[in-house]
């Protein structure tokens, strides 16, 4: 492991490099002390883990480099259910998205509901123009169990204020107040950039303590601010380790779970009032592959038949390592890196819950992966937010919705992880000029996006590729039964050129639908790379450098076929991955217009604390027209139930009257040149 030429700057110099847009600062606490390797000097690093400079040495490549191999594609859904394939259930672009922790969530989204981070408007928008409608995003995680809706408002004002117990230690999980100015926000976001939403009741909570008028408070409210916004209402976080977290008596299982869900869904419904009782709650959630609490147990425990009118969705949830230091164990990412540069991970995980989505989609219901990323607890350093991470996270995903998964949420915590998709900067750099860091699983959601396009008709298989070479998987999406996109990913990492890849598609001997294909690349110099990543040669920028919108001119290469042989080669450096288009419609439905008005934020020097976002942009970014009252505008929406059924909407008033443009509180200031 090394670090990155990237250096840790004092913040007494901070005012001598405010010219300079590559300056990266790390500041803060906590410290941690990393041995790179036995022969090296131990390194130390005192900052936050979401800015950890820290680097990994790629894996060797194989020994004997694989260069080409023969790739088919059938034409036809019949033709690929002949060779003994079959296609997924139809996705949507807008795949994989986000898992937000609810104690977290006012530094991502907004402290108020007047007040909106820009960033994160950008990189929900950059979903949607690729995917024709909103991300989705989960607020939840382990500090939805403890917390408590206060409707008129939390003490102190905050929208969510943290309420540590006495005595517990630094690491442990507080209990969280928040008030319905939560909803609020998240109702305004949809209404800008078209987010669809999941929301964690206070299950544990209210099965321990018999709270159940806050978990009802929570039901109702939500849906009447959200709307349809509001897919559903998870119900139980992680339940498999509610015993080893001394929340439940050993010997806690499924029955006993079940037994309590259904107690708390009919007390719910009992109350009365809610604008949905079917079809609204989402569980099990469980998480850890625990011994007898299983997703095929929790099923045949009756999880699923006694609580089907109440589901909206059947969610787990999974972390594929940890770095918990449970029992002491502390593992060095260095070790497992290459474990994730393949493609027997992706299928090995996936694989546990075929037989449990099978039974799911039969009984009329979606699956999904609530919560996931490369390690729990935080993630680890230098892998977790490395490039081969983000090819990993690509080719899950693809697994995941081969199986018939339909959606997969990334999680999203604090400043102390490491596998974030995208963090705000440290509150004591944000009156200074510094911006978000975008993290490299980010860009899974837009590649995902552009996979399966704005169609909502695209389905996917994982054709084997070269007799199931771990590290060269490929998938191909077909829409209305012909083939449209094909993905292809090479994990090995090679600067020297001699396992780079060439990969020659036929489509069973018949010919392409024209003669030439169209190729954009997701690319790095290695898989150990942190931030000089590109997608279609677009980047997110480095660390404290983004606000959440690609820059770059998009490159989309375009392959000459050989017509008399029917086949097209496609290049693939190592590391990298491709989607190849066949068809010009393919092409145009996965692609934004990043340069309309409508398509992202721009961000402005203004005030301390503040970015400028154009009205007339975000009355059309999601189709809506801005509801007029004078100089006093608010914005319309969409759906019912959603910006206009609170009354606490984005601002409009002094800022449209004054200077026509609409500020956006964002906690940080941006610099001059890093917004244009």
């Amino acid at each position: 492991m090394k670090y990155s030429a990237i250096s840790a700057v004092p913040l007494a110099v901070l005012a001598a490099y405010q010219a300079n847009a590559q300056v990266t600062v790390y500041t803060g606490i906590p410290s941690r002390t990393a041995t790179a390797d036995p022969a090296e000097a131990t390194v130390d690093y005192a900052g936050l883990p979401a800015y950890d400079p820290l680097t990994l040495e790629p894996p060797a490549p194989p020994e004997t480099p694989v260069t080409s191999y023969g790739l088919t594609v059938p034409s036809t859904e019949d033709a690929l259910i002949a060779a003994g394939r079959q296609l997924s259930i139809q996705q949507k672009g807008s795949f994989l998205g986000f898992s937000i922790e609810l104690s977290v969530a006012p530094s991502i989204i907004g402290q108020h509901a007047n007040s909106l981070k820009v960033p994160f408007l950008n990189y929900m928008a950059n979903i949607r123009n690729r995917a024709g409608h909103g991300a989705l995003v989960r607020i939840g995680g382990n500090t939805q169990e403890s917390s408590t809706l206060y409707t008129q408002g939390t003490d102190d004002g905050s929208m969510i204020e943290k309420i540590k117990e006495e005595g517990a230690s630094v690491t442990s999980t507080p209990t969280i107040n928040y008030s319905d100015d939560l909803f609020y926000a998240m109702a305004n976001i949809s209404a800008v950039v078209g987010v669809d939403w999941y929301f964690g009741l206070p299950f544990n909570q209210s099965a321990v303590e018999n709270k159940i008028d806050n978990i009802y408070e929570v039901a109702q409210t939500a849906q009447a601010i959200l709307g349809e916004r509001l897919l559903g209402l998870q119900m139980g976080n992680e339940p498999d380790l509610y015993s080893d977290h001394q929340k439940r008596d050993p010997g806690y299982g499924p029955t006993q779970f079940n037994d309590e869900w259904i107690s708390i869904k009919d007390e719910i419904r009992s109350e009365g009032n809610l604008k949905q009782s079917q079809n609204f709650l989402i569980g099990p959630s469980i998480c850890c592959e625990v011994e007898g609490f299983l997703l095929d147990d929790v099923l045949n425990a009756g999880f699923l038949t006694d609580n089907l009118d109440a589901l909206a969705i059947v969610a787990v949830q999974h972390y594929p390592e940890n770095n918990c230091g449970i029992d002491g164990k502390v593992t060095n990412p260095q070790d497992i890196f290459a474990s994730y540069l393949t493609h027997n991970s992706a299928v090995g995980l996936v694989g546990p819950y075929i037989d449990g989505t099978t039974q799911v989609l039969a009984a009329g219901k979606d699956i999904m992966m609530m919560e996931f990323g490369t390690a729990s607890c935080g993630g680890f350093p230098g892998l977790s937010d490395s490039f081969g991470a983000a090819l990993w996270t690509i080719d899950y995903a693809m697994q995941m919705a081969t199986q018939n998964f339909t959606a997969a949420l990334q999680h999203v915590g604090g400043q102390n992880v490491y596998y974030n998709a995208f963090t705000p900067p440290p509150n004591n750099l944000a009156s200074s000029g510094y911006q978000w860091t975008t993290g490299s699983v980010y860009y899974p959601t837009i590649i995902m996006a552009e996979l399966f396009g704005s169609s909502n008709q695209s389905q996917i298989v994982d054709l084997g590729a070269d007799n199931n070479n771990e590290y060269h998987p490929a998938y191909a999406v077909y829409e209305n039964g012909v083939p449209t996109r094909i993905a292809l990913i090479n994990f090995v990492s090679d600067a020297s050129g001699a396992n780079d890849l060439t990969v020659t598609i036929d489509m069973g001997g018949q010919p392409f639908p024209k003669q030439t294909v169209d190729v954009r690349y997701f690319s790095a110099s290695s898989v150990a790379e942190k931030y000089e990543i590109y997608w279609a040669n677009q980047t997110l920028r480095t660390s404290f450098a983004s606000d959440g919108r690609l820059y770059g001119d998009r490159e989309t290469v375009t392959i000459n076929c050989d017509t008399g042989a029917n086949t097209c080669s496609i290049p693939l450096k190592a590391p990298s991955m491709a989607i190849v288009f066949l068809t010009d419609q393919s092409l145009a439905s996965s692609t934004s217009d990043d340069t309309a008005s409508t398509a992202t934020f721009a961000t402005s020097v203004v005030n301390v604390g503040s970015a400028t976002v154009d009205v007339g942009a975000i009355q059309s970014g999601n189709g809506q027209a801005g509801g007029g009252n004078g100089g006093n505008a608010v914005l319309g929406s969409n759906s019912k139930g959603s910006i206009n059924a609170g009354g606490r909407t984005i601002p409009g008033a002094l800022s449209l009257s004054t200077i026509g443009m609409m500020s956006l509180v964002m906690g940080l200031t941006a610099w001059v040149g890093l917004g244009a």
